[in-house]
């Protein structure tokens, strides 16, 4: 979900991609997680807030971190003209067509949704601020604007230090001000902190290596997943928590990249590859199968595994059948 550029496969970084397809698997657990508690089907509180805590405490900003890393080379090499359209075209046209698409499914599934809408006037809505998950296509759209015309201005590279010194300003900044943030804002400038540190890392990103590397990486993302549920809710410990738990994360996920490329590395490499199309589509398929499956069992953990995979293949589907006919891009993937 870093659509910077149409990549070659053969430029790729192994580890980006299989840290965006581990991404983009959790994203569809946490959505399929909430579908099932948004439709009563997860009677215990304390499991639901265990999991979803767990996830949403960095998968979102692993997103906006793994942009910012790949967003400053790319924005130098083109004009601010053509680099601005193309963020209209693979991020906003994206924004708008799903969003009519997603509410046309809800309409379409009736009382099966568990946000219903009645009637074809229901779909005559402007899609901004922007609705559902959509928001993080919003949000990344208005950060690509900022940083590019700062970029543009400045002519050159920033360095490290400078990034640095901008995503502690607007996390303080976003934490604290009592003004400016809203629906058109919030999500933008409460991410934008992760998205700056990955402008910091620059492509290449951390480079840890080894053994004691990878089990201090882990530790430190155990230990303040298990500290997140102590510690009192505020913008600024989400913010940081959501930075810090998301560069060990990547950490771990350079070190295990970085030795054979096994079947399983490819796998999640290639669901990274095509993780736009999974973000845009998967709850359609998620929510299908749960209103299906309901008719037959409430089981949890078959839902889970039976939405999840809906919310992967199904997208896949789309995006084969759309590289037969013409271009992915078409239809925002």
């Amino acid at each position: 979900m870093t659509p910077n550029a149409e990549a070659k496969p053969k430029a790729r970084d192994l580890w980006l991609d299989v840290a965006k397809g581990l991404g983009i698997v959790l994203v569809v657990v946490g959505h399929t997680w909430r579908g099932l508690d948004s439709a009563g089907m997860i009677g215990d509180p304390n499991l639901f807030r265990l999991i979803d805590t767990i996830i949403y405490n960095f998968h979102m900003p692993l997103f906006f971190l793994l942009s910012g890393m790949t967003f400053e080379s790319w924005a130098l090499t083109r004009p601010w003209s053509e680099a601005a359209i193309s963020r209209v075209t693979r991020l906003l046209w994206p924004l708008l067509l799903w969003t009519y698409l997603f509410a046309a499914a809800r309409l379409a599934s009736g009382e099966a949704a568990n946000t219903q809408m009645n009637g074809l006037q229901s779909l005559a809505f402007w899609p901004l601020p922007p609705r559902d998950h959509f928001w993080f296509l919003w949000a990344l759209f208005l950060q690509h604007l900022v940083v590019l015309s700062l970029i543009r201005s400045v002519g050159y590279p920033l360095g490290t230090s400078v990034w640095f010194a901008l995503a502690v300003i607007v996390v303080l900044a976003s934490s604290f001000t009592p003004v400016g943030l809203n629906a058109w804002t919030f999500g933008a400038a409460t991410n934008a902190g992760a998205f700056l540190t990955g402008l910091a890392l620059g492509p290449g990103g951390l480079r840890p290596q080894g053994l004691l590397a990878f089990a201090l990486a882990a530790a430190v993302f155990l230990g303040l997943q298990a500290l997140s549920f102590r510690l009192p809710q505020s913008l600024l410990i989400s913010q940081g928590l959501g930075i810090i738990l998301t560069l060990a994360f990547l950490a771990m996920v350079r070190i295990l990249s970085s030795g054979p490329e096994t079947p399983i590395l490819r796998l999640f490499a290639r669901l990274g590859v095509a993780s736009m199309g999974i973000y845009l589509a998967h709850t359609i398929f998620a929510a299908g199968i749960r209103a299906v499956l309901s008719r037959i069992t409430t089981d949890v953990s078959l839902h889970m595994i039976a939405g999840t995979l809906a919310g992967i293949i199904g997208p896949l589907v789309i995006y084969g059948i759309i590289r037969r006919v013409g271009r992915p891009s078409w239809i925002g993937f």
